[in-house]
């Protein structure tokens, strides 16, 4: 009898020890969509949490957006995400801390402020602008695709999706991806 006693405490230390390993930290991730469209995204954890969320933020806008909080377990978690009436990107999001993402109107480029001008390699003075990401733990989510046309330069012809003459002038268009936040510093990445 002392054998099975013993036996199942030792079963219930281990069982312990084992889920004391796995990190349960939660966080807050506050979504505020803006986009006018749902926005819809898809987490997946490691295999150290194998946690997993489908979050849908019904749509709002610029004055009255949505506002979405939510728990998830701190891990670097697989995204997809669908935004602007179907456009879908995938990437990484590290959950870390409390994060807020806002989800900007579909379209709409950042707000660059100016920070200061300076000097190039050629002499001319240049002005450096830097782009209004918002307060600290808040990312602006940004993906679109838009149409760039105008007079081709020949040796970038290669990146052209296709020309068109209009009397005397040939024209270019090219299908371009907008897509922000970028960089190794943020933690909702492409």
């Amino acid at each position: 009898m002392k054998k099975v006693s013993l036996l199942i405490l030792l079963v219930i230390v281990l069982s312990t020890v084992l889920m004391a390993a796995v990190p349960t930290k939660t966080v807050r991730l506050t979504i505020i969509n803006k986009s006018d469209y749902d926005v819809y995204m898809k987490l997946e954890g490691s295999a150290v949490t194998e946690a997993f969320y489908y979050l849908t933020i019904p749509s709002g806008t610029q004055d009255e957006p949505t506002v979405k909080v939510f728990t998830v377990m701190s891990d670097l978690y697989s995204r997809t995400t669908w935004q602007c009436d179907g456009v879908q990107s995938s990437g990484s999001l590290a959950v870390t801390g409390n994060i807020r993402l806002v989800f900007t109107p579909c379209g709409k480029f950042f707000n660059l402020t100016l920070r200061y001008f300076e000097l190039n390699d050629a002499g001319e003075l240049v002005a450096v602008y830097k782009e209004n990401q918002g307060e600290p733990t808040m990312e602006k989510v940004a993906r679109f695709r838009w149409l760039q046309q105008g007079m081709p330069t020949w040796a970038n012809a290669d990146l052209y999706n296709g020309y068109w003459n209009w009397g005397c002038f040939t024209f270019f268009w090219r299908s371009r991806t907008y897509s922000r936040p970028t960089g190794c510093l943020f933690r909702y990445q492409y």
